[in-house]
């Protein structure tokens, strides 16, 4: 039996096309019925009302084959909580390829996440340089923590908020940062 992703597709701001993430569930399943997914809470401050989920999806062979984060917030969503889970869900099956092209949340718009260069240019070298180290308190972990209250950070934060502020920082210590 073959998932017809036409079949399941809705409109959203813009008019773009988007596949919900259920649906993404259900063509991932047919594919692959003995793969697992597995989640797990990174952040849930109830007080600040932010909630960060991690799933990892394994093969039949308990290999890891994808992972995705997402963050949430009460302010977004009255149940920030279950959307952050179902959004890190969406995230690690569209790095799989289920629904990447309707998958909102890969489209960077007018902020491009990698460093681009102009096609044909070299690759920056400076014999002088040596890599840039993630801070001890993130040594040993998949992912950059905040500094100030230990959030997990995306690589793209982690790399500009050390690059600017020497140091990782979360999107709002980077404004408290700014700011001081």
């Amino acid at each position: 039996m073959s998932f017809d992703v036409k079949k399941h597709l809705i409109r959203v701001q813009g008019g773009r096309e988007y596949l919900p993430v259920a649906y993404r569930l259900v063509w991932f399943r047919l594919d692959h019925p003995d793969w697992g997914i597995a989640t797990e809470p990174l952040v849930c401050d109830v007080e600040k009302g932010v909630f960060i989920w991690h799933a990892r999806i394994t093969n039949a062979e308990g290999r890891l084959m994808a992972e995705g984060t997402k963050m949430e917030t009460v302010r977004g969503f009255a149940d920030a909580a279950e959307k952050a889970e179902t959004g890190s869900i969406g995230r690690a099956l569209g790095v799989l390829g289920y629904g990447t092209q309707f998958c909102p949340e890969f489209d960077e718009g007018e902020r491009i996440v990698d460093s681009p260069m102009p096609i044909g240019a070299a690759e920056p070298t400076d014999a002088g340089a040596s890599p840039r180290k993630r801070p001890a308190a993130n040594i040993g972990r998949d992912f950059a923590c905040c500094s100030e209250c230990s959030r997990p950070l995306t690589r793209p934060q982690e790399t500009l908020s050390t690059t600017r502020y020497g140091r990782p920082l979360c999107p709002l210590h980077q404004k408290q940062a700014m700011a001081a």
